[in-house]
């Protein structure tokens, strides 16, 4: 069962949906998953920024899609019921703490489209060389 924590809309327009995705493990032990989504279209402001040097280019475009995705999952293991709701709060604190500031920085949508199309074109690469 999924349940929605908190939803963080970011300056640079990129959505965070914080959801609670834990498991009961055995008795009151729990597996913890905090799961850090946001779902973003790519522009042609985004697209920009890829570079044409790679004959894989137009495969890649069209592998990338419309919009691209940013997950992050935070987890812990074994986790006692009466400590998940703070476990949980600690994990999504940590978060806002270290990766927040990076993921409000105003480039970071362009920086994501450029990342997840890098990996595209290594994937066509590879698809290609392994015949």
């Amino acid at each position: 069962m999924e349940r929605l924590l908190k939803k963080l809309t970011l300056d640079n327009g990129l959505v965070l949906r914080v959801t609670d995705k834990s498991t009961r493990y055995y008795a009151d032990f729990w597996n913890l998953k905090v799961v850090i989504k946001a779902r973003m279209k790519v522009t042609p402001v985004h697209l920009r920024v890829i570079c044409p040097a790679n004959p894989f280019e137009q495969e890649a475009k069209e592998a990338l899609g419309a919009e691209v995705i940013y997950q992050r999952e935070l987890t812990r293991i074994g986790v006692r019921e009466v400590d998940k709701e703070e476990t949980i709060h600690r994990l999504v604190e940590s978060f806002e703490k270290n990766t927040l500031p990076y993921l409000r920085n105003l480039s970071f949508p362009q920086k994501l489209v450029l990342h997840q199309w890098q990996k595209r074109v290594k994937e066509c690469t590879r698809r290609e060389v392994e015949g």
